[in-house]
């Protein structure tokens, strides 16, 4: 059980420590940077080695002399740290959460739900989820913090965390190719994901996912299974 909590509508963010976020923002541009100045050295000195990979573009870059080849490796370094930089914070989830709402910030989107809209919240391995009312999962997103900080802010606001994990553990169920009980475009769907899983093409497993829970069934991944189950069922249940 979660003890009673003190109203608190003051916002907490959990993301990007100030520190971290200084880290993230400079260190891949200087590494990029330096790594770009030293580029036009480095590949005169790697086009000498047969074993080397990338001969082609290495002795294309050592063919080429004068400062300016510096200049533009340099500037070239540099942007391709910048943009790493952008893409690792884009990649993160930020969470804010307050007694009336969570708003989940990642890869450019932005999803929020009200508070009376969510029933459970816990981790799944490396994922936060958010559980709606009938059962089904309102977000599943992976996260940097730690389980304990994000689990502690969830309380503070009084939200219903689930320490044991997910409350709907037990009725999961093992997929297996043309399951008699899910009809034959979900089969479908969960085959290609798990294509997508052999592939290791996380994007399209992750959107298959969620176009699985549009059509009612929660999916998820348990070592090399997937595993499902229908929240309507449940509740008629």
């Amino acid at each position: 059980m979660i003890k009673s909590q003190p109203s608190n509508n003051h916002p907490s963010v959990i993301g990007f420590t100030t520190i971290e976020r200084i880290f993230v923002l400079v260190i891949p541009p200087v590494l990029g940077l330096i790594l770009g100045y030293f580029l036009p050295a480095i590949a005169e000195w790697a086009a000498g080695l047969p074993w080397f990979p990338f001969q082609g573009p290495l002795e294309l870059v050592a063919s080429v002399h004068g400062k300016w080849i510096t200049i533009v490796t340099t500037f070239i370094g540099l942007v391709a740290g910048m943009w790493l930089s952008d893409l690792v914070i884009k990649e993160s989830l930020f969470i804010t959460v307050t007694d009336d709402k969570v708003v989940l910030k990642i890869k450019g989107s932005v999803q929020r739900f009200s508070r009376s809209d969510i029933d459970a919240v816990f981790i799944d391995g490396k994922n936060l989820v958010l559980l709606g009312n009938a059962g089904q999962e309102l977000a599943r997103e992976p996260y940097e913090s730690t389980p304990a900080k994000i689990g502690d802010t969830f309380v503070k606001h009084r939200y219903p965390w689930s320490f044991a994990g997910d409350p709907y553990e037990t009725e999961y169920r093992l997929w297996v190719d043309d399951t008699p009980d899910l009809p034959p475009a979900l089969n479908a769907l969960l085959r290609a994901r798990e294509q997508a899983l052999q592939k290791e093409d996380v994007e399209s497993a992750r959107e298959i996912q969620r176009e699985a829970g549009k059509l009612g069934i929660m999916v998820r991944d348990r070592g090399k299974f997937q595993y499902w189950r229908n929240p309507s069922k449940e509740n008629r249940g």
